[in-house]
């Protein structure tokens, strides 16, 4: 397993060993050295299908702060994070990383970001693994194509489909006014 650094100190990718032959290939995707790596226990496992051109976030959560380990299984999508922990020396700093079935990176996403998905093409399945369960009552968004971040979403706007909750979600200078973390 290759352990990638970022520019933020808790943020991770792993890339693990396939092997691959006629049949098809082998990899583990989750093992106790990732499990030491982050130290963190998984509550959930999630699934999600895209369109090319959907983005799911800019998700938080803050009571019951949510970590994620992130793999696309299936095609190909861009995971933007965003630092919102306002003591942090990258506060407001964004990331892209690109994962895909042929990659096979597994991105970490500790509680204190903001993530975002963009399905790069059609029939994307995203597969991630929660450090808690989902709390309606304590899930904040930011807007994705507004955020005020200056994000690179690599598709044009006409492209890309929201939720209508992401759609009227606030901009990051209206998280400042009431950060969670």
């Amino acid at each position: 397993m290759i352990v990638q650094k970022t520019q933020f100190n808790d943020v991770k990718l792993f890339y693990p060993k396939v092997y691959e032959d006629d049949r098809g290939f082998f990899m583990e995707s989750f093992n106790s050295f990732i499990q030491k790596e982050i130290n963190e226990t998984f509550v959930q496992d999630n699934h999600s299908k895209s369109k090319k051109g959907v983005i799911r976030g800019l998700h938080y959560q803050w009571d019951k702060p949510m970590g994620k380990l992130l793999r696309v299984v299936k095609g190909t999508g861009l995971e933007i994070i965003v630092d919102i922990r306002k003591s942090s020396s990258t506060y407001g700093v964004w990331s892209g990383f690109k994962l895909s079935d042929i990659n096979n990176g597994i991105l970490w996403v500790p509680p204190g970001f903001a993530n975002g998905f963009l399905a790069l093409e059609d029939d994307t399945h995203l597969c991630y693994k929660t450090t808690a369960l989902h709390n309606n009552n304590a899930e904040g968004a930011i807007n994705p194509l507004k955020s005020g971040l200056d994000i690179d979403w690599q598709l044009p706007e006409k492209e890309i489909i929201l939720s209508k909750k992401d759609k009227i979600a606030q901009t990051f200078e209206n998280y400042k006014l009431n950060p969670k973390f």
